[in-house]
């Protein structure tokens, strides 16, 4: 299971960069079919891991046209999807207020494609028809495939061998806490992790998910520890790390971000471009713009489909820290193009008016 949160902003010059922004909110979740209001077509699918890996739960879904996002919503447990988009003539615009999907022109239709976003998995793009649908149209399954190959696991999970010799008491307690894991109710998670680990204190899969529980139930100092247990008992987990990278952006705990994103890239340089922002954020707030920019970069590169249009920001004020007026003009501007309606684009605008001001004296 990946846990996502919403972790504040950084401060960057004057503007802000929401870290928030790079994962998944609940206001961006596609809701159920009953609850879309006449949308024009809603495109209804599943995504499906390859046969020899476990789905990632909560799957981002992403539909581009034109190489630009129009809309995105997440999976549900078995991986099924639905997301209401309008197509309109030229020059008309409206949304369904359910879901962040932007308006797709009927000319635009046959460039669109969905793919599938998880940590560590790569996916597949299924094209549109050429001609414009209406009503649902069911797509073909969104495949994902592993960056790095799969262990055997408990329970559908990737583990460690740690886990997998756990004893049969304590795989039961953890197989009933992933029960209620499903069911939303993290408390009693809790309990039935914490028991799983006390009838095995190896078993680093239970201090995994009781970590993520304790961290759905603001215990971060309870969840920073289990998750310490975690990597500790399985020093080759990258979920682990993963969920404490993220703990310590939520703290602006900048030194250990660094270290801790630092790890995971090196790790696993292809597995997202969201850790190269935060490893490139982390760096830029210790002051060494060597870092930040060599992974600012890196991170654009992977980024190619523009899901990540932070990291155009912050590359904007990593060249304005070192003077580069005019290349960090260039990515503010972009990012403003990728995301014009953001939290912090107005704060985005205000930055590249002063830049702009600070290129025309250096021209001068």
């Amino acid at each position: 299971m990946t846990t996502r949160f919403i972790i504040g902003s950084l401060l960057l010059l004057s503007p802000s960069i929401a870290l928030a922004q790079i994962t998944s909110s609940s206001s961006e979740v596609t809701a159920p079919l009953s609850g879309v209001k006449n949308p024009d077509v809603v495109l209804m699918g599943k995504v499906a891991a390859d046969s020899q890996s476990s789905l990632p739960d909560n799957t981002t879904v992403f539909l581009e046209c034109n190489d630009r996002v129009r809309g995105q919503t997440t999976t549900d447990s078995k991986g099924g999807y639905s997301m209401s988009v309008s197509i309109l003539q030229e020059g008309l615009e409206t949304v369904s207020p359910r879901v962040r999907a932007g308006t797709i022109s009927s000319s635009e239709w046959a460039t669109c494609g969905l793919y599938g976003d998880a940590p560590g998995f790569r996916s597949e793009r299924v094209r549109m028809i050429s001609e414009s649908p209406h009503g649902i149209v069911n797509v073909a399954p969104i495949m994902l495939h592993p960056l790095a190959p799969a262990e055997p696991g408990v329970n559908g999970a990737i583990v460690d061998i740690t886990s997998l010799t756990a004893p049969d008491k304590a795989k039961q307690a953890f197989n009933k806490g992933r029960e209620q894991e499903r069911k939303g109710k993290w408390a009693a998670a809790c309990e039935y992790f914490k028991k799983a680990v006390s009838d095995y204190p190896r078993f680093a899969m239970a201090w995994l998910e009781l970590g993520r529980a304790q961290i759905k139930q603001n215990s971060f100092a309870d969840a920073q520890e289990s998750l310490q247990q975690a990597v500790s008992q399985n020093p080759k987990s990258m979920d682990g790390y993963v969920e404490l990278a993220r703990l310590a952006a939520q703290q602006r705990n900048w030194k250990e971000l660094a270290d801790l994103t630092g790890r995971i890239v090196d790790s696993s340089p292809d597995y997202s471009p969201e850790f190269w922002f935060m490893n490139s954020a982390a760096n830029y707030n210790l002051g060494d713009l060597t870092r930040a920019e060599t992974s600012v970069q890196r991170g654009l590169r992977l980024d190619a489909s523009h899901k990540l249009p932070q990291l155009e920001y912050l590359c904007g004020m990593i060249m304005a820290r070192k003077g580069d007026y005019k290349l960090a003009t260039d990515h503010l501007t972009e990012y403003l193009r990728l995301a014009p309606n953001a939290k912090d684009a107005p704060a985005a605008r205000q930055a590249l008016e002063g830049l702009q001001k600070r290129e025309q004296l250096a021209v001068r």
